[in-house]
């Protein structure tokens, strides 16, 4: 639970950050990578209440339909969770992959919503770049989300007596 009040900080000053300075960049989709993590680590209810939590406050700051990144989310918590019980995503490439993979997913989703809505979006810049971005990224961040699970988790020593 601690990093749940870790990483809903971390994900409003990034959303906030990217809704105004950072618009015209592509940046990695860190609430995806975040997801991404969890689910790979451990699946629980908290998990996925939290991916669905990340989403609407992706689809808040954005400007999107409300809902699409929270059901995009939620399914990609579900999919990766039930994805790593074949496949394990411990290797930089396969995170890599796993969450480029994840991040076109969630682009196609919401591509596809926007244009049912009859709101002109680009699939090429918007969706493919981003997936790529966020692959790329994808390694280092997941090894900073570990670095501050371990420092805020306090640690327990087992007894050694016999």
């Amino acid at each position: 639970m601690k990093e749940f009040l870790l990483f809903l900080p971390l994900t409003i000053i990034y959303l906030a950050l990217k809704s105004t300075l950072f618009a015209a960049f592509p940046l990695p989709d860190i609430p995806l990578i975040m997801v991404f993590y969890l689910a790979s680590r451990k699946a629980s209810t908290e998990g996925a209440i939290f991916a669905f939590i990340l989403g609407y406050l992706d689809d808040a700051f954005s400007g999107g339909v409300i809902g699409t990144s929270s059901f995009a989310l939620l399914v990609i918590f579900l999919s990766v969770h039930l994805l790593s019980m074949v496949v394990q995503f411990t290797t930089p490439a396969a995170r890599a992959g796993g969450a480029a993979a994840a991040a076109l997913v969630k682009g196609a989703a919401s591509y596809y919503v926007l244009r049912y809505s009859n709101v002109d979006a680009y699939f090429f810049t918007h969706v493919v770049l981003q997936a790529l971005v966020t692959g790329f990224f994808a390694p280092p961040v997941i090894s900073a989300l570990q670095w501050l699970v371990l420092l805020v988790t306090p640690r327990k020593f087992k007894d050694n007596e016999s």
